[in-house]
């Protein structure tokens, strides 16, 4: 990935809902997100990862991923609040709430292994000139 302002990023910050009749005490679940094997360049912030207060995403695991901030960035590179979760392999250094693993543990991130339909996207290459 190269020049962006996130290399990823979850929020349940979102402060609207698709309508009114929905109850507002109920809360998602959101568990079990994997990001792994990505290198990113010319990023403003390594990640921005809001989980929602009182009701932190879990299971939230980031291995072997390598971010270079863009040298004009002025934030701190890792915005994180309301998650759990653990990092492995992991450049810049991780917020103090995904802890550091080591390089060795990068096989700990468990991926599923339902077939989901994204598995048969064939990726193409395109440019555009100017």
């Amino acid at each position: 990935m190269h020049t962006m302002k996130w290399s990823f990023g979850i929020t349940g910050n979102y402060g609207s809902h698709a309508d009114k009749n929905y109850d507002h005490n109920t809360l998602s679940e959101i568990k079990n997100i994997n990001y792994r094997d990505m290198v990113a360049k010319d990023v403003a912030m390594a990640t921005n990862l809001e989980g929602i207060s009182n009701d932190p995403f879990t299971g939230i695991c980031i291995s072997n991923v390598t971010i270079s901030i863009a040298a004009k960035a002025k934030k701190q590179p890792w915005t994180c609040s309301d998650i759990r979760g653990i990092t492995s392999g992991v450049n810049p250094k991780p917020s103090g709430l995904l802890p550091d693993q080591g390089t060795e543990k990068i096989t700990d991130c468990d991926f599923s292994s339902d077939y989901l339909p994204i598995n048969t996207l064939e990726l193409k290459k395109c440019s555009y000139n100017i």
